[in-house]
């Protein structure tokens, strides 16, 4: 008896695959809202960004924003914060709540068959926060912990110098956004009630996302936002200073460190530039996978690194393009003449055909899955509408990241990025790297204090 087998499944083309609409509406007097009905997602994402990021805080008030965002999950009263999240999760839902540089933003994961009562709640929390003196006083001390843990982790530290260099002091961005020793420290909740009382709902965008057939969602938001207004005084504008990029190299000392992370930064537009898409697929050319190019020499050829990644970061006004990993102290130096001569290759060599086709899939294919829930995709629209980019941006932009080509893309890299004003951070033993790192040649060499 013969046995007959089946031809081997092959792949089929990849289907079209759009970033879901969102439908925009009002609330009277209130933020702007946008809904957008993903079929079969049951758990709906509510998404409230406000317009009081770390970048409108007062000077020397650095971190009200962060104790703020962590406040309104203490609740109505004082110490109310267990309460708080048992009502939430009586109802299958979470709440949460945190602030960068552009925005406050307050998230309601619910099952859509409760997001009405959950939107009650929700909006109690709004109102009514307590913003107790003792729980601030409490989460203040909760955060100079963390500072201290920050401190001790390379990467958190490296990407705190990189910000500090890049940005004057009067920038908002030179200092941490989370606040520093000094700033928390003087925070009290008088600060923080102030902070919220004078964040304008007018400003404010909320984002619901998920199975919203039949919830009466949009009656439900309006009246869980109509009429919350603002009670104090209009915030500060945030600063737009932009990054000064320069040739040098900065060390942190970690005495006895066997190993040097390493961050390198460079200043590039803000995301509602048309480059930002290359850039963003320039990026992935270098250091978006164990294949790319730094990979390709620091990790596979010289085994300097576990791996290296490069990337954009997202800032309301400008980007960073950043460069970071970790490497073996002895080879220091060596792995940053690797990294530089990586970096540089885009601008002597451009990007070949198969780079940008591999980095456009890994960018644009894995989209659907990547937003498959309505979390990221609730996510990804509010920081759109926070950062101003209108809601059909995600959709933009995975279009041009789509129609990128090699010289688009090493035209991009070219005009933004110049391998030879690149900020280096080296956070490791600076008794052993600080001669390796001055042989190069490439800038100065300092020693933060």
């Amino acid at each position: 008896m013969s046995l007959t087998l089946q031809p081997r499944p092959v792949p089929g083309p990849i289907p079209a695959w759009a970033f879901p609409a969102g439908t925009p509406g009002q609330v009277p007097g209130g933020p702007a809202t946008l809904r957008c009905d993903l079929p079969g997602r049951r758990l709906a994402s509510v998404r409230l960004v406000l317009n009081a990021g770390a970048g409108r805080e007062a000077r020397g008030l650095e971190g009200v924003a962060t104790l703020t965002a962590r406040a309104l999950l203490e609740g109505t009263r004082p110490g109310g914060g267990t309460e708080l999240t048992a009502a939430f999760e009586r109802l299958g839902a979470s709440l949460y709540a945190s602030a960068d540089l552009t925005a406050l933003r307050v998230a309601l994961d619910v099952p859509v068959t409760r997001l009405s009562p959950a939107l009650e709640l929700f909006s109690a929390v709004l109102r009514e926060a307590a913003l107790a003196d003792e729980d601030v006083r409490r989460l203040g001390r909760e955060r100079l912990e963390e500072i201290a843990q920050e401190d001790a982790d390379p990467g958190t530290r490296a990407m705190r110098e990189l910000r500090a260099v890049l940005f004057p002091g009067d920038a908002r961005a030179h200092t941490p956004t989370g606040g520093t020793r000094e700033s928390v420290g003087a925070i009290g909740g008088a600060d923080v009630r102030a902070f919220y009382g004078s964040a304008a709902p007018g400003e404010a965008t909320a984002v619901v996302a998920g199975d919203l057939a039949g919830t009466g969602v949009d009656a439900a938001l309006a009246a869980a936002l109509d009429g919350w207004t603002a009670a104090g005084p209009a915030l500060p504008a945030a600063d737009t200073v932009p990054p000064g990029d320069a040739a040098r190299i900065v060390i942190v000392d970690r005495p006895g460190s066997v190993q040097t992370y390493l961050a390198l930064g460079h200043g590039v537009p803000d995301r509602a530039h048309p480059d930002w898409p290359l850039l963003t697929v320039a990026s992935h050319v270098l250091g978006g996978g164990l294949t790319s190019r730094l990979n390709a020499v620091l990790r596979e050829e010289k085994g300097y690194t576990y791996g290296v990644r490069a990337g954009l970061l997202r800032l309301r006004h400008c980007g960073l393009f950043i460069t970071q990993g970790s490497v073996h102290t002895e080879v220091t130096g060596d792995a940053v003449a690797d990294a530089l001569a990586g970096l540089r290759s885009v601008v002597a060599d451009g990007v070949t055909g198969e780079e940008c086709t591999s980095s456009v899939s890994a960018l644009a294919d894995r989209a659907p899955a990547e937003y498959e829930t309505a979390r990221s995709v609730a996510a990804e629209l509010a920081d759109a509408a926070a950062n101003d980019l209108g809601a059909d941006y995600p959709r933009r932009y995975l279009d041009a990241v789509r129609a990128a080509t090699p010289d688009g893309v090493a035209r991009a890299y070219r005009e933004h990025v110049d391998p030879e004003a690149l900020t280096v951070i080296a956070v490791g033993d600076a008794a052993q790297i600080r001669g390796p790192l001055e042989k190069l040649g490439y800038a100065p060499v300092t020693v933060a204090e």
